[in-house]
């Protein structure tokens, strides 16, 4: 893409006050797949297809046992019982990867291991337990017909050779590692993981090396540095730390242009129109094109995104508040679907549930609301609760929450007992027994 000019300067710039959707699809457009490369499927884990998985052979390429126990025909034991036992010839055993040239015929049965083929002839496997074990040896006595006609697994069940298993834009978990190895892949295509350079700003913040100065109270915790990092990583993408920038141009572009050479650029803090809110001048000095600047939401805001030129393209730059809660919505609302996008992943939103509200949510109807909640199981359902005070610059209930519950804007109130849709995050306790019904899907 090219590089845009034309913004407005910082001292001429109003906000734009878009609300939480058109925001999101204006950075959601601009988001396209990363250049693909060719890894080992040991490495796969976390990244999206960039090709189609086609079959290159069909599985299980034989009727194979689905259990230990005798093959049979169906015919022979419709009416054994453990009064009146279905008396069979066992004439051979087979074993799983031997290959089977035995033909059973009436009154005859096969010893059989789990996912070794059926011999011809068999409809029916027998568990070793409905059986005596071929307590007389070559001959097995059958003690139960349950199982007439079960406890085979079809050739090609799994999948045929030729088949389209998975389409360009799966996301490989393990279980796609598993996939992968069947299908006889050593190494598979995926799109290449976004890098992302992270600057926060401010001459207050310190890192754990000059934590004695939090204690003094000569400056704050960077504790947004550190979280964004690990949510860059968590969605995918490759932190790149550009350190703290301090509140002076030189510094502040020196670092900027440091982070030019990166997929995306993530500005954290100065983010407002206040005299040391530097970011955006500096910006505007290297012909920084704005999208947009402030949301209809809060947690977030003062949040923008515009542009930076890169030759003949252009690198898409975040500015996120500096508030620890308000980085933390932003980016899960907008920067990490964005960063799915561009790895090349095609499910990119955090999967929502419906829970029941264990709390009084209030918000301005003119806005939508992020509050972090904790999750709780109940005979009504799941409810969720807040974590604590809400307050935009308070990390510790970050920790705590398993989602962020959307109150959208238009809703004023939500009382206890009523109906509060979640964004789950990571990880969250019990997630899996929880209405699965999404907005948008998950990654």
């Amino acid at each position: 893409m090219t590089a845009q000019s034309g913004s407005p300067s910082f001292e001429n710039r109003s906000a734009d006050w878009l609300g939480l959707e058109e925001a999101q699809s204006r950075i959601f457009g601009q988001a396209s797949p990363l250049e693909a490369h060719r890894i080992s499927i040991a490495e796969s884990v976390g990244h999206a297809l960039a090709e189609q998985l086609i079959a290159t052979a069909t599985l299980p390429p034989w009727d194979n046992s689905a259990m230990d126990g005798y093959a049979v025909r169906a015919e022979d034991i419709e009416r054994a019982s453990r009064g009146k036992p279905a008396k069979l010839t066992v004439i051979g055993v087979v074993r799983a990867g031997q290959p089977t040239a035995v033909d059973i015929g009436p009154r005859q049965a096969v010893r059989i291991m789990t996912g070794a083929p059926i011999p011809r002839g068999a409809d029916t496997v027998i568990r070793v337990e409905d059986t005596d074990a071929e307590a007389d040896p070559g001959v097995v006595r059958i003690l139960e017909s349950r199982d007439r006609g079960r406890h085979i697994r079809a050739a090609g069940q799994d999948m045929l050779e030729g088949e389209s298993l998975l389409p360009p834009g799966h996301s490989i978990t393990p279980g796609t590692t598993g996939l992968l190895a069947a299908a006889g892949c050593e190494t598979v295509l995926v799109y290449r993981r976004p890098t992302v350079g992270i600057l926060t700003t401010g001459d207050e913040l310190r890192r754990a090396n000059r934590y004695e100065d939090v204690r003094a109270g000569r400056g704050i915790p960077d504790s947004n540095g550190p979280m964004l990092a690990a949510m860059t990583r968590a969605a995918g993408g490759i932190a790149v730390d550009l350190g703290i920038a301090g509140d002076t141009p030189e510094d502040l572009m020196q670092r900027i242009r440091a982070g030019m050479e990166w997929d995306v650029l993530l500005t954290i803090g100065g983010a407002s129109m206040g005299d040391a809110d530097l970011v955006k001048r500096v910006l505007d000095d290297l012909a920084f094109h704005q999208d947009f600047w402030r949301v209809r939401m809060r947690p977030g805001s003062p949040f923008s995104f515009g542009w930076l030129p890169d030759g003949e393209d252009r690198q898409p730059v975040f500015g996120l508040p500096g508030n620890p809660a308000s980085a933390f919505v932003t980016f899960e609302v907008f920067v990490r679907p964005f960063l799915l996008a561009l790895a090349g992943h095609r499910r990119t939103l955090r999967r929502c549930v419906t829970c029941r509200s264990g709390d009084t949510f209030r918000a301005p109807a003119q806005l939508t609301h992020f509050q972090r909640v904790a999750l709780s199981d109940s005979p009504h359902g799941v409810v969720a609760s807040v974590t604590g005070s809400q307050g935009s610059g308070l990390v510790s209930g970050l920790a705590r929450a398993d989602g962020l519950a959307v109150i959208p804007e238009g809703v004023e109130v939500i009382e206890p007992g009523g109906e509060v849709e979640v964004m789950l995050l990571d990880d969250a306790p019990g997630g899996s027994t929880y209405d699965t019904a999404s907005r948008g899907g998950s990654s």
